[in-house]
């Protein structure tokens, strides 16, 4: 049995059905009637839960051998960070423990290290301390942006292309980002449940890193529009970022703008962990563009 946590987000409905789809016994965790509805026609076992909620772990956990964990938030407060990625992760942990789960996949984040300061990063690496001290077996994936159709950022790239008369890039956009198709994604999860447990991460990234011009300039072309771009100074862009975030599903916030001024978003060891997991060819970046605007 295989529990997934986070199992109707956007990586989740992927991952879960996969699983379904390849023959494994999965429970897939959710919070309520609208997550048990994302996952309609997926052949799992679904149990309501909430990584806040150590007792609700515990139940999920209990004849399972391997959890995907891929809850995260995108916005919030630092408090709702550190309660929802870190102190639930420890809750999970703890329930994997008692529960006597054999390994744990573990979803991060390119860009997450011990010296980070922004909350999301911050967050991811108190999850992956959580999981290392766990000892429990385990692979912890680190992907760059996750593009797919049905979710991620990619969907709001595209309409801002489409319908906005000149295309923002927040800051000089020479920053790189190295976007990895959804598939791919999911089958490093399937390959990490029986990978030699290395205790390294694997950073995952699709077989172009791009700086954002050019990653807005190939969207653009996919999607056969012409209109201009403008690259808007992070300081710029602070004061909206200030007011967006105070909107439910904010479009922008000024933590998410402090990531993008960040380092680049690629993988540093040349591919490596990647090959080591056994993660070979991947989908290229125009053909992620197509594959999203065709749908």
């Amino acid at each position: 049995m295989i529990l997934v946590t986070g199992a109707s987000g956007f990586v989740g409905r992927h991952v879960t059905q996969d699983l379904v789809a390849s023959g494994a016994s999965v429970r897939a965790l959710v919070r309520g009637a609208r997550g048990a509805a994302a996952l309609a026609g997926v052949d799992c076992e679904l149990v309501r839960g909430d990584v806040t909620d150590p007792a609700s772990l515990r139940a999920a956990a209990r004849g399972v051998r391997t959890i995907v964990h891929l809850v995260a938030i995108i916005e919030g407060s630092p408090a709702t960070f550190e309660r929802v990625m870190a102190t639930g992760t420890g809750n999970l942990v703890e329930a994997a423990r008692e529960g006597g789960v054999r390994r744990i996949v573990l979803m991060s984040a390119l860009g997450t290290d011990a010296g980070a300061t922004v909350p999301y990063f911050r967050a991811k690496w108190a999850a992956e301390q959580a999981v290392a001290s766990s000892g429990v077996d385990r692979v912890t994936l680190r992907p760059s942006f996750v593009f797919g159709a049905d979710g991620g950022a990619l969907p709001r790239f595209l309409r801002i292309a489409r319908l906005a008369p000149v295309t923002p890039v927040l800051g000089p956009g020479t920053q790189r980002v190295q976007p990895i198709w959804i598939d791919d994604v999911v089958r490093a999860v399937r390959l990490g449940l029986d990978a030699d447990p290395t205790g390294a991460p694997v950073e995952l990234g699709g077989p172009e890193a791009v700086t954002w011009n050019d990653l807005w300039a190939r969207l653009k072309a996919a999607l056969g529009t012409r209109r201009p771009a403008v690259n808007l100074p992070f300081w710029l862009a602070r004061a909206p970022a200030a007011l967006l975030e105070k909107l439910p599903a904010a479009p922008l916030t000024r933590d998410q703008l402090r990531m993008l001024e960040g380092p680049d978003n690629i993988v540093t060891d040349g591919g490596a962990s990647m090959r080591r997991l056994g993660l070979g060819e991947r989908i290229g970046l125009d053909e992620q563009l197509r594959r999203a605007v065709a749908s």
